[in-house]
């Protein structure tokens, strides 16, 4: 049996063309040769795949002797279903409008519009094959400015080129922000039951609260952070966690810090040691603008991670958060990707019609 053996290029053609797919066999087959050139032995694939091993070789045959495109070809297409071409597009345009709840409002939508009927299942399995598929809705901060989240992501931009000028300061470069993990109300549970089970966890009191007030360089992925049980995050505890970067990193010139609109960075007290510190800059991030707070994803991912589950008192949900961020290093491949300077922000046209005559505030920047 001849192995297979890919190139870089190839590779990253597969798991772009794998990524793509909404076609089961073709993810099959592509995953076949992905794990085949791994070095995985073709009894794990077929195995892995559910597929007999006579299958498997040809699939690899294809590629082989074919290449990836004749690997990709489905010569039996299937049922072509009810509809047509045209009204599976009038479909996916109605349905591209979030109106529909539930498959079986669908399925009564293709009836009144098309006088075709389906039941539970086959609508389903229709919307499966056309790629539309249950979501979650995505959230937005309506008052955020687009033109002021691209002049941050800008300003980010050329801070980066700025310090890696040739006579250019020493400098490092963080994200800061707060975060209040409640103990016993932030709850990220899920988990699968059987059908008409309950499970029912502890809840706390809600009034105690872990305040952490962190901040993340983009530039190495450290992590630094001050975390308060008993006091509330204002300006004297700011400074003294510049205090803290300061004295972690004497060799630094030039500190920029990226802040959100908090009232304490613009403390008296904070005021007067900025002003004996210049090398400290805070830049501030547009209001209502977390999507281009990078420590923003940081605060979910620990979320995610410390608590997924109940924890009996406030002190093992504080165990639980120190498990995750004292040990970041444990999580490099996740964060890897997650924690990169790349933001998403929505374009005006893309901003629902309802919400566009929404004044956006005014911004002003700090650096």
């Amino acid at each position: 049996m001849q192995p297979i053996v890919l190139s870089a290029e190839q590779r990253r053609e597969i798991e772009r063309r794998r990524k793509g797919t909404l076609d089961r066999r073709v993810y099959q087959r592509l995953t076949a040769v992905l794990a085949v050139a791994a070095g995985k032995t073709r009894e794990e694939v077929a195995e892995l795949l559910g597929v007999s091993l006579s299958q498997l070789g040809e699939w690899l045959r294809v590629f082989r002797n074919e290449g990836l495109d004749a690997l990709g070809e489905i010569h039996n297409k299937g049922d072509p279903g009810k509809l047509t071409a045209p009204q599976i597009e009038q479909l996916k345009a109605q349905v591209s409008t979030g109106c529909f709840r539930s498959s079986d409002q669908i399925r009564d939508w293709i009836k009144s519009a098309f006088s075709v009927s389906y039941s539970s299942s086959g609508v389903k399995d229709l919307l499966k094959r056309i790629g539309v598929s249950y979501h979650k809705v995505s959230g937005f901060l309506w008052k955020a400015d687009p033109d002021e989240q691209h002049a941050f992501v800008k300003r980010v931009a050329r801070h980066k080129r700025e310090a890696k000028g040739p006579d250019a300061p020493r400098t490092r470069r963080y994200y800061i922000d707060a975060s209040h993990p409640v103990w016993g109300l932030d709850l990220v549970y899920c988990c699968w039951l059987l059908l008409g089970q309950r499970l029912l966890v502890g809840m706390g009191s809600g009034r105690k609260r872990l305040n952490i007030l962190g901040a993340y360089c983009p530039d190495d992925h450290e992590y630094i952070d001050y975390r308060l049980t008993r006091d509330n995050i204002n300006g004297e505890q700011f400074v003294n966690f510049l205090r803290l970067l300061r004295s972690m990193h004497p060799e630094v010139e030039r500190f920029i810090l990226y802040v959100d609109g908090a009232r304490y960075y613009d403390s008296p007290v904070v005021k007067a040691w900025l002003k004996r510190h210049p090398e400290f800059l805070l830049s501030q991030i547009p209001a209502y603008s977390p999507n281009v707070n990078l420590i923003e994803r940081l605060w979910k991912f620990m979320r995610a991670k410390a608590l997924c589950r109940w924890h009996k008192t406030f002190e093992d949900m504080q165990a639980a958060v120190s498990e995750v961020l004292d040990h970041l290093e444990h999580y490099r491949d996740e964060l890897q990707t997650l924690m990169g300077e790349k933001f998403h922000i929505i374009d005006k046209q893309d901003i629902p019609v309802q919400y566009q005559q929404v004044a956006w505030y005014p911004f002003t920047g700090r650096g």
